[in-house]
């Protein structure tokens, strides 16, 4: 059966009633907050691809941040949310439980070699290990609250209990919310998930310029 609708043209035979391959997605278009000025500009900051090798996610893509290199200014806002899953092919390559996906951004370790140059930068993109924490402290990743830099790692700042080394009980959708920019500098980062040293990257930069 040929279905002609506004100049598409759809093949169904006769299979209405049967799903082989459910690739129908849902997404949110939400209305800008009250408080933010009609004039400020909002950057969103997601992740894209899904678990696998590159072989195995064609003709889809590795997981990366997207943008992985996001320039803004003082007084932008910048939102960071992404999505995963618990049903993606289960022999597909990746760390974590069999099936699932799962993202989080740790500012990098800082250089401790000398390069020659001076660079107001946070993070080094040679490292594949994540700043060093302690209790009371926590590295400086945008100029944010600890409580936002905690839920960046952790998805949640109150997830105590699971499986958390890699974010296995962690909830597949993260969303930081609107976060303006008021420190300038550059800040690299990396998801401690997926970043695989040397098969599989996930790291990413911002640039915050004083305006």
């Amino acid at each position: 059966t040929l279905v002609k609708s506004s100049g598409i043209n759809a093949e169904y035979g006769n299979q209405f009633g049967r799903t082989f391959e459910d690739r129908s997605h849902v997404f949110e278009i939400r209305k800008r907050p009250a408080d933010i000025s009609a004039s400020a500009k909002i950057h969103n900051l997601n992740v894209r691809g899904k678990r696998g090798n590159i072989v195995q996610t064609y003709p889809g893509v590795e997981y990366d941040f997207q943008p992985n290199r996001l320039e803004v200014n003082t007084g932008d806002y910048v939102h960071i949310q992404w999505t995963g899953a618990d049903s993606n092919p289960q022999n597909n390559a990746g760390q974590g439980r069999a099936g699932t996906d799962r993202n989080n951004m740790l500012v990098l370790r800082e250089r401790t070699w000398d390069n020659g140059f001076v660079e107001d930068a946070h993070g080094c993109f040679a490292c594949n290990y994540p700043e060093v924490w302690t209790k009371n402290t926590s590295p400086n990743f945008l100029g944010l609250a600890r409580e936002d830099i905690m839920a960046l790692a952790f998805l949640t700042p109150t997830q105590n209990w699971g499986d958390m080394d890699e974010l296995d009980d962690a909830g597949t959708y993260f969303d930081l919310g609107l976060r303006k920019m008021t420190t300038s500098g550059i800040w690299r980062y990396l998801c401690t998930r997926n970043n695989n040293f040397t098969n599989r990257s996930q790291k990413g930069e911002i640039r915050v310029i004083s305006a």
